[in-house]
């Protein structure tokens, strides 16, 4: 990794709900991460496992914003990402839980950053949990990407989104293109800014040599309620994504979003009844909602900020544990 001229402050923001299990990991890889200008934050969801305590004892440099309910991954990055705009970070970092550095990571991401003022948003490529391959995001979605990773290329390369399981953006792509949209909840969210911020004019790039792994799923603890959940918001979401594309015509988008839909039965009938019975379900809720979408539709096009939350984002009152600064 070449040395870095510049060294601006980064917020690391760890979202949390009772995945204790996995913060040592994530805490680790950062205490041991040689970057020498960040701060790290655990965004605590409401859990009830001991996670705010655990982090508390044994990583007293990791600042704990304690959230009074589990409010999904929009709003608890939204209320979160101010405290580190205030302890001067010039750039935020979304991650999950189950996410481990490789080390020299957020220095390779800093250097791609550095190298174009357009950069908005960057990723590192993922490595598999318990192997030095690609991860299936990386099979999956940027496959052209792997030989650089292998290579450890650092030269940034364009792409529509990255994941949000570890997504770094700076202060001023937010300040232009505005917080998450909380109307998505969890799932596609990332996308969603992604393409809100390339629809600006900014960059998002995947940074090849810079390099984690992620475990993936690890925040369902395979509870089988939080993968139903999933799989319902995957599926809504998804749908709501493909309709509020600012870079098409409204009706056009709708057209499209009937195809995926019809693709969808075609692909589950008649083997998976149930997921045909869950798609239809969905399917009338996101038209139910179709009036919402379009509003989205239209504030994304006129690069209007989605609103922070549905009710008053001021009325959330959150608890702040000190770390060391």
């Amino acid at each position: 990794m070449a040395v870095i001229e510049n060294v601006p402050r980064i917020g690391v923001l760890v979202l949390n709900r009772n995945g204790r299990h996995w913060l040592n990991s994530i805490f680790q890889s950062l205490r041991e991460e040689k970057y020498p200008n960040k701060q790290i934050f655990l965004i605590d969801n409401a859990s009830t496992d001991g996670s705010v305590e655990m982090t508390v004892e044994k990583y007293p440099e990791v600042t704990t914003i304690r959230l009074p309910q589990n409010l999904g991954y929009c709003m608890a990055y939204n209320l979160a990402m101010p405290y580190a705009f205030a302890a001067g970070c010039e750039w935020v970092i979304w991650a999950n839980n189950d996410i481990r550095l490789e080390p020299g990571c957020l220095g390779t991401l800093v250097n791609a950053a550095q190298s174009d003022a357009l950069i908005g948003v960057l990723s590192p490529a993922f490595m598999a949990w318990d192997s030095d391959e690609p991860n299936y995001y990386m099979l999956g979605n940027h496959p052209h990407a792997i030989p650089a990773m292998k290579s450890h290329s650092c030269k940034p390369i364009n792409v529509d989104w990255v994941e949000g399981s570890f997504l770094m953006v700076s202060r001023r792509c937010l300040e232009r293109v505005g917080p998450l949209d909380p109307y998505l909840y969890f799932y596609w969210e990332e996308a969603d800014f992604c393409r809100r911020a390339r629809y600006q004019g900014w960059r998002v790039v995947l940074v090849p040599g810079a390099l984690a792994r992620h475990y993936a799923g690890g925040w369902s603890n395979g509870d089988p309620q939080n993968i139903a959940k999933a799989t319902l918001l995957q599926a809504r979401n998804h749908y709501i994504y493909q309709l509020a594309n600012p870079l098409q015509n409204f009706l056009i988008n709708l057209v499209d979003v009937v195809h995926l839909f019809l693709v969808n039965l075609k692909n589950y009938f008649p083997n998976k009844i149930c997921m045909v019975k869950l798609h239809l379900r969905i399917f009338a809720r996101v038209l139910g909602d179709l009036g919402i979408i379009h509003g989205k539709w239209y504030r994304d096009r006129k690069i209007d900020h989605p609103p922070e939350t549905t009710g008053a984002i001021q009325s959330i009152r959150v608890e702040v544990i000190q770390g060391q600064i």
